[in-house]
């Protein structure tokens, strides 16, 4: 019978919000909010041009089933769209959230796996409460084990 083992356990990475942190996530957002965009221009421009290339094979009167095609191209189109634009819409909310975030307030930014071994008798819940790594402009201040 084994004595011990090693687990895994989420360890919060958490920032100090200063001005550096501010502007690193922002122009995150902004290239974000561009390469959306981008999608967004290309997603136009390849529905149309596939739209274009069936209206053309079709001929006129386009036959049934192109028409089926035709309206089906538009419908992804217009599911991406919608998809892209609530991301979009997302991406300028934490724009607005990161705005009103104070300097000095602590706020998490991902977690990492952290092994940890556990031994006969000790509680577990207790030894598998995740930790806590406090950063400031990306250099360690304090990690909390």
């Amino acid at each position: 019978m084994a004595e011990t083992i090693l687990l895994t356990r989420q360890v919060a990475v958490k920032a100090i919000v200063t001005e550096n942190f501010k502007g690193q996530v922002a122009s995150e957002i902004n290239r974000n909010l561009q390469q959306i965009d981008a999608e967004l221009q290309q997603l136009e421009f390849k529905g149309k041009r596939a739209i274009a290339d069936l209206e053309k094979r079709a001929g006129t009167p386009a036959p049934p089933e192109m028409r089926v095609q035709i309206e089906g191209i538009r419908q992804q189109v217009e599911a991406e769209k919608m998809r892209l634009a609530q991301l979009k819409e997302e991406m300028s909310a934490q724009q607005q959230a990161l705005a009103e975030l104070p300097i000095g307030s602590v706020v998490t930014q991902f977690t990492v796996e952290n092994p940890i071994e556990v031994r006969l008798g000790e509680n577990i819940f207790q030894r598998l409460e995740g930790g806590e790594i406090l950063v400031k402009d990306g250099v360690i201040q304090e990690i909390r084990i």
